[in-house]
């Protein structure tokens, strides 16, 4: 069942980007007239309100009253409304928010316009590399960094105490130290399990797997190869069956939304640990903030700081927008200091341009987010990434996992179906 319907799916994605393909033209009709009222997709909860009400106001005032429309998006089905919009001048914003692991596909297809031209000065070097690597195809940039988030751990500091566990200062001990946690359960509280780290969150997991130095699949001269099954794929899977099963008591059983949750567990004391973005300080209970310690998680060696999930969005400009100049001034209007701050200031992400991170790096989960960014792996730069992960293969592999299903058949299997949906 599994097999079919990953094939209907990659066969509908494939199909969209073949629309994308022949209807867009590379930069909009040239007889078309241009206008500034424009047309911007942000996701939601991603760009705070401050900062929306901002670009609207100084939109208007830079062209003479122009109009301004954002519309927000949810993240699920976007994939599948991005294919049908953008192929479409019609229909298509004039600019849009991806994710910074679906927008290859889009750059790929030619659903984007080549903004190589305005890396320098939206930013240059400052630009969140990780971030750049997403939005450049073929040695071309089709999408600038907006902002990135990566994830944190969160910790009960007072429940380290009462056990007598050390800060654990690797991967390893990170492990040692929820499993240790969870049987001594200082509070004595009901269900509890040292750590929440669902393995339907998978963006958590990956950072298990890019900590030990792998990753889900590499080019080799036109082809991808899976490379999970590497000696280093095996340890990572490993090292997080370990902590699936000794250190948790739901990662085998909670759902994609409790994973989106992990507060929840944590604010009932059911949990001494959990894995999350910055933004989610805010979502712990006030009486458990003070009790609260976050780290960015430890590397392979005591000390050293690991390799989380590159999390974030990039802006593209739809390649079928009649109003390419106006849209590459609205680009650069989303990359100025003024917008750019608003994302450390009051949405807790790192700016696109890490020259406006400050705010965020004055506070402690705040510098923790950084530290996280600035060691953050993507996941393969592969036109049909977004097909692997729409199709669940990587959660369903960690689910599997968590359900103590052999790490090393689990790996060869992913390999296999990575590489197969990668190159097809």
């Amino acid at each position: 069942m599994r097999s079919q319907r990953r094939a209907a799916l990659v066969a509908a994605t494939m199909a969209g980007a073949l629309a994308l393909t022949a209807c867009s033209s590379g930069g909009g009709s040239s007889d078309a007239e241009e206008s500034a009222d424009l047309t911007v997709w942000f996701m939601r909860n991603d760009v705070p309100e401050v900062a929306q009400e901002w670009l609207v106001d100084t939109w208007a005032e830079q062209n003479d009253g122009a109009e301004l429309t954002i519309e927000i998006q949810d993240w699920d089905g976007i994939v599948t409304r991005l294919q049908t919009t953008l192929a479409s001048p019609d229909q298509t914003p004039d600019l849009v928010e991806f994710g910074n692991s679906q927008v290859i596909t889009f750059s790929a297809a030619g659903a984007l316009s080549d903004i190589s031209d305005m890396q320098e000065e939206i930013g240059g070097d400052e630009l969140v590399p990780s971030l750049v690597e997403a939005g450049t195809f073929d040695g071309s940039l089709y999408a600038a960094p907006m902002f990135a988030g990566s994830r944190v751990i969160y910790y009960r500091e007072s429940l380290f105490e009462e056990a007598g566990i050390p800060l654990p200062t690797s991967i390893e001990e990170l492990t040692d130290a929820a499993i240790a946690l969870q049987a001594a359960n200082p509070e004595g509280t009901d269900d509890f399990e040292g750590m929440y780290l669902p393995a339907r969150d998978f963006g958590s997991a990956m950072g298990w797997v890019f900590t030990y130095g792998a990753n889900f699949a590499e080019q080799d001269g036109e082809e991808w190869v899976g490379t999970l099954s590497e000696p280093e794929g095996i340890a990572a899977l490993e090292n997080l069956q370990r902590l699936y099963t000794e250190g948790t008591a739901t990662a085998a059983s909670a759902s994609v939304d409790e994973s989106r949750q992990p507060y929840i567990a944590y604010n009932e004391g059911r949990a001494g640990m959990f894995s999350g973005l910055h933004l989610m300080y805010d979502e712990i209970a006030p009486e458990l903030q003070e009790d609260t310690g976050v780290m960015a998680l430890p590397g392979e060696e005591p000390g050293s700081v690991g390799h989380v999930f590159a999390g974030g969005s990039n802006l593209g400009i739809p390649a079928a927008s009649e109003n390419q100049e106006y849209a590459r001034d609205l680009l650069r209007l989303t990359m100025s200091e003024e917008f750019q701050t608003y994302f450390a200031s009051d949405g807790g992400w790192v700016p696109g341009n890490s020259t406006y991170a400050e705010p965020l790096a004055e506070t402690e989960v705040g510098e923790a987010e950084i530290t996280a960014v600035e060691n953050a792996v993507m996941t393969p730069n592969a036109e049909n990434w977004g097909v692997v992960e729409g199709n669940d293969v990587i959660r369903d592999m960690m689910v599997q996992l968590a359900q103590g299903e052999d790490p090393q058949t689990l790996a060869a299997d992913t390999d296999a179906t990575v590489a197969q949906l990668l190159n097809d």
